[in-house]
């Protein structure tokens, strides 16, 4: 029996399009990311989804609540999607994050950046292996979706992966309201599609 997640990160705010650091400081969505999240719900409306999970963020459960409207779901709200609480980064852009602190900026060549204040990239490791795991634990043989977050994406694929730390940068979350999808079958992963935003082209 094959579990089906389908991994999505929210529609745009404004502080997507300013390229500023989010995290937890809760920003909704503009008009171009809440019509990012209609035009996702058009394209998942006629799929087989049993269950929709969110990010308590206002950006991932405002386009999960579109998306539920097209599915005929009720978001369920849980923090463990949320993004990675960025610290002294939150409202900065990466310019003003280099200039601010050059150190922490110049490790994201060889490794991971940890912001000051916030959590660091093994917690957040840590939480997205705890959040599949619940996701599988409750789900089996059922398509489930998430709405969540860039970074937390990262991580969860990290998990399917297995990849290291220091390759953190070789995938891209970018896409608002890009679709990755996992497939599980007899215990093991695989990631089938990647920041899928064709329905927005």
């Amino acid at each position: 029996m094959t579990t089906t997640i389908l991994l999505i990160r929210h529609g745009q705010t404004d502080w997507n399009r300013d390229g500023r650091w989010q995290g937890h400081n809760d920003i909704p969505l503009n008009q171009t990311g809440l019509e990012q999240a209609q035009a996702l719900a058009r394209r998942l409306a006629g799929w087989p989804v049993t269950h929709l999970y969110s990010s308590d963020l206002q950006r991932a459960s405002q386009t999960a609540v579109i998306l539920g409207n097209a599915l005929r779901l009720e978001p369920v709200l849980d923090p463990i999607w949320r993004e990675r609480d960025v610290g002294a980064f939150g409202g900065l852009t990466s310019p003003e994050v280099a200039a601010t602190f050059p150190d922490i900026w110049a490790k994201r060549l060889t490794g991971i950046l940890d912001p000051p204040e916030g959590e660091t990239y093994e917690a957040m490791h840590h939480r997205a292996g705890q959040a599949l795991n619940q996701l599988l634990g409750h789900h089996n043989g059922d398509m489930v979706a998430v709405v969540s977050h860039g970074g937390l994406l990262h991580a969860v694929a990290a998990h399917v992966l297995g990849t290291n730390a220091d390759q953190y940068s070789r995938l891209s979350f970018r896409g608002n309201t890009g679709l990755s999808i996992i497939e599980v079958h007899d215990g093991h992963a695989t990631l089938v599609r990647l920041n899928d935003t064709s329905h927005l082209e």
